[in-house]
């Protein structure tokens, strides 16, 4: 009975053996999609979702351009008087040799006047004390440098009705005593006015009073 004990356990062995050396299955990977935890916010991802602050506009630097100004001076080339006054942003400006004339009106900034008139138009630049630049009329082209002057010096302008005409006299005086103008009746006759008092001026028994341009360039411009 031993021997057949032994035999069976001899013959038993190798089944054993062969069976564990089969390997165990792996477990096989879930491969459904297992969805990712949303981390809780922290203060720095809340700081990143907020608006970003408004950035300040830089401030715009105030306009060099002088607010109240006259300059006077003389045309190259010419012989004539030019003379432009500044008043907050407005702008008068007459030109004259005797024979001819012309008023001005335009605009002031960024230290350049631009002023246009009836075939006229006059640009320049200010700068150092003076307005220089140059003066078209008609066909015709002239440079001129005016320097920043005072009353009495400077521009003048009176009005006045006679018998339903119009009449307008404009005048320049330079610091030194020179001065020009022109008195019209209308837009076409006219002639050299005398030289600048600064008093009534008397034209064939027509007062005329002159202004200055705080006393004109309102009504002027209107």
């Amino acid at each position: 009975m031993t021997a057949g004990l032994t035999v069976a356990s001899a013959t038993a062995s190798p089944a054993i053996q062969e069976t564990a050396a089969i390997p165990a299955a792996a477990p096989q990977a879930n491969t459904e999609a297992t969805p990712e935890a949303t981390p809780e916010p922290t203060a720095d991802t809340a700081d990143a979702t907020q608006e970003p602050e408004e950035v300040a506009a830089p401030e715009q630097q105030e306009d060099p351009t002088p607010k109240k100004a006259d300059y006077a001076g003389v045309v190259d080339q010419n012989g004539g008087l030019i003379a432009i006054s500044i008043r907050n942003g407005k702008v008068v400006g007459y030109f004259c040799d005797g024979q001819i004339e012309a008023w001005l009106r335009g605009t002031a900034a960024d230290n350049t006047v631009t002023l246009e008139g009836k075939d006229t138009l006059v640009t320049a630049a200010l700068r150092g004390g003076k307005a220089q630049g140059r003066i078209e009329f008609k066909n015709k082209s002239w440079r001129f440098s005016a320097a920043t002057v005072k009353k009495p010096s400077g521009l003048y302008r009176a009005t006045a009705q006679v018998r339903g005409a119009r009449v307008v006299g404009g005048w320049i005086k330079l610091p030194n005593g020179q001065s020009v103008g022109r008195l019209m009746i209308g837009e076409n006759a006219g002639e050299a006015a005398p030289a600048f008092d600064g008093g009534v001026q008397e034209w064939y028994g027509i007062p005329l009073t002159p202004q200055d341009p705080d006393q004109f360039i309102d009504a002027f411009l209107s």
